[in-house]
């Protein structure tokens, strides 16, 4: 069986954009500096996973601010002002007009999706315009009370955690069945059953909490590109991607116009693996000798 599909997943926060949930804290009135030096770093100091630490004091936060705390409609509102890096919305659309002038790519039936899966607030990116451009978002999400206020963490999405949800994409389990049936992924399926082998994955990534789906795709012959937030002048991200070879290629500046090294990269990448789709399938169904 050759596997048509290519999956183009990539983080969200300081990948795509500058850090969304940063953003919001700022939003809420909270001097963001303030926020992560001295109310989560030292829940993080005292054992508690990242993710979980800034979640839950962004809670205990906005409900100290407000009576209503932390809304979907004030979420919302802060994700309206989200502005993305240059040409990172729509770079998979470009991507897929580049495919789509192939003949022998449509002719295969080759697609290419796109996931985002971050450690950000879901909530959050799903009122950005990522949620017509992706097929689908895995992030951290809230429990909301009937007037929409968050009173709670239902899911958190740390480091290693995202590697499971580039599992559900390799094994084709959707968003929602995910969320209702979360030990689906462990489901046992041969390999020729999965539907995005991960060598047809590209994962974009930023920072630490990229590095286990860098790892874990490059050992799995997908590709690995690395992406520098514009404003990272210290350049301290750059060398925690490039230290233990991690990377395929990069880390690139995160401008995904056309004619940038990050989208010529990305372009060239997607398509080695549209060649490679259509070599195995000429080897599918190459006939055999007759005599």
């Amino acid at each position: 069986m050759v596997h048509e599909t290519i999956a183009v997943i990539s983080d969200c926060d300081d990948t795509l954009c500058p850090d969304t949930t940063n953003k919001l804290v700022q939003d809420l009135g909270i001097d963001s500096s303030d926020f992560w030096r001295n109310q989560v770093a030292p829940k993080v100091d005292d054992g508690w996973d990242p993710p979980l630490a800034y979640l839950t004091k962004l809670l205990e936060v906005a409900n100290a601010l407000s009576e209503q705390g932390l809304t979907k409609s004030f979420i919302r509102a802060s994700a309206a002002g989200v502005r993305f890096f240059p040409g990172a919305l729509d770079f998979v659309r470009r991507i897929r007009e580049l495919l789509s002038e192939n003949a022998e790519y449509r002719e295969a039936g080759i697609s290419v999706e796109w996931y985002i899966v971050s450690s950000g607030i879901e909530e959050l990116l799903r009122s950005t315009p990522l949620a017509d451009e992706a097929d689908g978002i895995f992030a951290c999400t809230f429990d909301y009370s009937d007037d929409g206020s968050a009173v709670g963490i239902k899911r958190v999405v740390t480091f290693t955690e995202k590697t499971k949800f580039v599992y559900a994409i390799n094994k084709g389990i959707s968003e929602e069945v995910l969320r209702r049936l979360p030990y689906r992924v462990n489901d046992a399926m041969e390999y020729e059953d999965r539907r995005v082998p991960f060598e047809n994955m590209v994962y974009l990534g930023d920072g630490p909490s990229d590095i286990p789906c860098f790892s874990m795709i490059r050992h799995l012959r997908g590709k690995a590109i690395g992406v520098i937030p514009p404003d990272d002048r210290e350049l301290r991200k750059p060398y925690e991607l490039a230290e233990g070879d991690r990377l395929t290629v990069g880390p690139y500046t995160a401008d995904y116009r056309d004619g940038t090294d990050l989208f010529k990269m990305t372009a060239r990448i997607v398509t080695g693996i549209a060649d490679d789709i259509l070599e195995r399938r000429a080897q599918r169904i190459r006939p055999s000798p007759t005599h």
